[in-house]
């Protein structure tokens, strides 16, 4: 998942607002999630005004992520829970939705996923145990009704020890919470069934033990990378379909999608919320029916791509016609979640 705040407006200070926020016209096809038959979860950050964005969503969401809790440096633990986390859990359950608790690999000391703290987790057993069985015992504590493991940067050697810690945690689910309660699994992208196994996922063996996987199918091009789109929708086909030949089947495949945009050149954090792209964008705002995204090039040269509402909708209608389980938004603290009609 992204992580990090949204940018501020002085960031992007002194441009005009643009047309509305959806630039929708209804001619994207399909409203979001329940009009399309399609589940849907939305993520949260735990923050001040996250109540609010929970109880929002949940009426419109199947599943509340919220994130969550971050693994010890050595692998052998987890650190302090966020504050709120139990709260946000209880205003989901409130509004209809399932809340399931994120455990990532994210360092605040690198500001990244960090491949050392996945992998010191994945290679040892009695870590795999301990941090599954204490998992399950946090999520049950926090009113949780399912975990989702976000471990994002692994490795190639990491594919044997997640697909146990998988296990161990489906285990530790199950006789803690029920087995109704579900085990998801978020998954960085990839266009091939090579590129899953170089960064750690053997999708055909986590399948074993994995409910749902949420295919990250954003990020395409950031900050790391020359100016691109976030996800564009034909690299989007492609990721699902690399993903359901290494053995995942489409009715248990979640599409992922980006709730915010990134700015290119410039100072400042380099993340902004389709708000803020929109605003700073103004009349040079561009529609793409190919990507499904907004771009804008500013006159002191600035490049912008976001993903909004209107892309939300798009992407809604690519997982109806791919016959996908349902569909996620990263996250609920950058884009409400869209309504279910088109505007």
């Amino acid at each position: 998942m992204v992580t990090g705040a949204v940018v501020v407006a002085m960031v992007l200070g002194g441009c005009a607002a643009g047309p509305d926020a959806d630039g929708a016209d209804g001619a994207d096809g399909a409203g979001a999630g329940a009009a399309a038959g399609l589940a849907v979860e939305g993520y949260v950050e735990p923050g001040d005004d996250s109540a609010g964005l929970v109880a929002d969503a949940s009426s419109r969401a199947a599943t509340i992520g919220i994130d969550g809790v971050t693994v010890a440096d050595d692998g052998a633990g987890l650190n302090d829970l966020p504050a709120g986390v139990g709260a946000l859990a209880r205003t989901a359950t409130d509004g209809g939705a399932a809340p399931e608790l994120l455990v990532s690999n994210y360092s605040e000391s690198i500001g990244d996923f960090s491949p050392e703290v996945g992998t010191a987790l994945l290679s040892d057993a009695g870590n795999r145990s301990r941090v599954a069985s204490r998992l399950a015992e946090l999520a049950s504590e926090q009113h949780m009704h399912g975990v989702q493991i976000d471990l994002e940067s692994l490795r190639s050697r990491d594919r044997t020890g997640l697909v146990a810690f998988a296990a161990a945690l489906r285990t530790a689910v199950d006789d803690r919470l029920g087995k109704d309660a579900e085990v998801s699994m978020a998954v960085m992208a990839s266009t091939s069934a090579g590129g899953y196994r170089d960064t750690g996922y053997d999708l055909g063996a986590l399948a074993d033990h994995v409910d749902r996987f949420v295919l990250m199918t954003y990020d395409q091009h950031g900050p790391w990378t020359g100016a691109g789109s976030i996800g564009s929708l034909p690299w989007a086909e492609r990721v699902v379909a690399a993903a359901e030949r290494s053995g995942i089947p489409a009715d248990r495949i979640d599409l992922g999608i980006a709730g915010y945009g990134y700015v290119w050149s410039g100072s400042g954090d380099a993340q902004l919320s389709p708000d803020a792209a929109r605003a700073a964008a103004g009349s040079a705002a561009a529609w793409s029916a190919r990507t499904g995204e907004w771009s804008a090039t500013l006159d002191d040269g600035r490049e912008l791509h976001w993903s909004d509402a209107r892309s939300y909708r798009v992407r809604v209608a690519l997982a109806e016609d791919l016959g996908l389980h349902g569909v996620a938004l990263w996250s609920l603290n950058t884009l409400a979640l869209p309504e279910t009609e088109t505007t």
